[in-house]
């Protein structure tokens, strides 16, 4: 015993040596690279790009740099079969000026039509004549399966169940179920949790997240909880017209199905994150250049059910 200590004694003096004889950096020289994210949401005419590039900053944190990295003045074009898109340079007020003062850039389109049978490329010629280039597929429409439940809440169930044909297991998927009604001739939605969970003492909405599965489940006791929370602290439960709920299902192509496969990270229509895995399809830089369509199908609920809340049906 007295041995194995003595042996575990000199490694780690050795290693101990060898640190203070070599200097450790986690940084390494700066290279200057470029980064093109664009995702084409196929239901839409109005697509955006945002093309920015790396920076160095004295130290080690990143977030002392507060020049903006965006690219301006780059010709960027959406290419499918013989039709081209030009993309045009533009801004608008940044909401968040902590770290960033100057407005927001990015690049758009607002007459882009998708044909489904093609795929998409993407060219970006910065102004010092570097070249960017992407190309996707659209991603491939699914069917809702038969074993949907349309009536809620199903009898003698603790849950209720969307399901959908299409797809592979490396497709991902964005669910989401919301319940819709009018209060004074107002219409609203509410979004429905999948669960609760208890999380220090109170009970945290879990809403569904990406996945990979071509089903999601949601408890009955949530669908009771956002019933009751559309008319919490009001007692004139009949001004509540109840109709039906709509599921709605983002499907993603392999692309970005790959980058939130190898990321589990989510986008949205401005932000750049290169402090990700390695994930990349642009050719002469970084980025994701990716495509998702957006699907639904409709659900009801019981008159019965409407009515144990003090609500009124709304469709007879």
């Amino acid at each position: 015993m007295k041995a194995s200590i003595w042996i575990i004694s000199i490694l780690v003096l050795a290693i101990l040596a060898i640190s203070c004889e070599e200097n450790f950096s986690p940084k390494t020289n700066f290279q200057e690279k470029y980064i093109l994210y664009s995702i084409i949401n196929t239901d839409s005419s109005i697509q955006t790009a945002v093309l920015q590039k790396s920076y160095d900053v004295e130290g080690f944190d990143p977030y002392l740099n507060n020049t903006d990295p965006s690219v301006q003045g780059a010709d960027i074009r959406l290419i499918q079969g013989e039709n081209v898109f030009f993309m045009h340079d533009t801004s608008i007020a940044r909401s968040d000026t902590s770290r960033y003062k100057t407005p927001l850039h990015f690049y758009y389109i607002s007459d882009f039509s998708a044909q489904t049978n093609y795929p998409l490329e993407i060219m970006a010629t910065l102004p010092n004549g570097k070249k960017l280039y992407g190309t996707t597929d659209l991603p491939v429409k699914v069917e809702f399966d038969t074993s949907s439940d349309r009536s809620l809440p199903p009898e003698d169930k603790d849950l209720f169940s969307f399901a959908w044909n299409g797809g592979n297991s490396q497709t991902w998927f964005l669910p989401k179920f919301t319940l819709y009604y009018i209060k004074n001739g107002v219409r609203y939605g509410k979004d429905v949790p999948s669960e609760y969970r208890l999380e220090n003492e109170n009970w945290i909405p879990i809403y569904p997240g990406i996945t990979n599965n071509s089903i999601i489940n949601f408890r009955i006791s949530a669908l009771d909880s956002a019933f009751n929370q559309i008319s919490q602290g009001d007692q004139n439960k009949s001004n509540y017209e109840i109709f039906g709920g709509i599921f709605t299902l983002l499907v993603f192509n392999e692309n970005l199905s790959n980058y939130y496969s190898t990321t589990n990270g989510f986008l949205d229509d401005f932000t750049v994150r290169i402090d990700e895995a390695d994930y990349s399809n642009i050719d002469g830089g970084l980025g994701i250049f990716g495509s998702y369509l957006k699907q639904s199908t409709g659900a009801i609920f019981t008159e019965e059910y409407i009515r144990s809340f003090g609500y009124t049906p709304g469709l007879d």
